[in-house]
């Protein structure tokens, strides 16, 4: 193949991988893809490094787990994104591992609330 040609097929598929949502893609715990619809997940981490998104998640049970081992207590929440009362709200988990049984499919927030709890890893999978 000469070089222009593999240059050029190179570069179709740099732009597919970049049109279908490159490492944002579904389903990967990112906040997705693009194409205007919600992406639904079943494995999603959040860190405190991040900015405060909504995720979505498929219907059913998850694991909750976390890693905060600098933090004397952390307060774990999930919240639907349109608002209303949270769907787990764990405010001093004695044990990283927990489960959250009948989550409806929609858009969440997962996060880590305690304020003197500054680095944390909170992961949500769908059991």
């Amino acid at each position: 193949m000469s070089r222009t040609r593999w240059a050029g097929a190179a570069m179709a598929a740099a732009l597919t991988l970049i049109g279908c949502g490159g490492a944002g893609a579904p389903g990967d715990g990112g906040p997705g893809g693009g194409g205007g619809e919600a992406s639904l997940s079943t494995k999603v981490t959040v860190t405190s490094s991040e900015e405060r998104v909504p995720h979505g998640l498929a219907k059913g049970r998850y694991r909750i787990s976390y890693s905060a081992p600098d933090c004397e207590s952390v307060h774990l929440l999930i919240t639907p994104a349109a608002g209303g009362e949270p769907i787990y709200d764990n405010p001093d988990p004695t044990i990283p591992i927990n489960f959250v049984n009948d989550v409806e499919e929609g858009q969440y927030f997962i996060e880590q609330a305690d304020p003197d709890c500054s680095e944390w890893e909170v992961s949500v999978v769908k059991v």
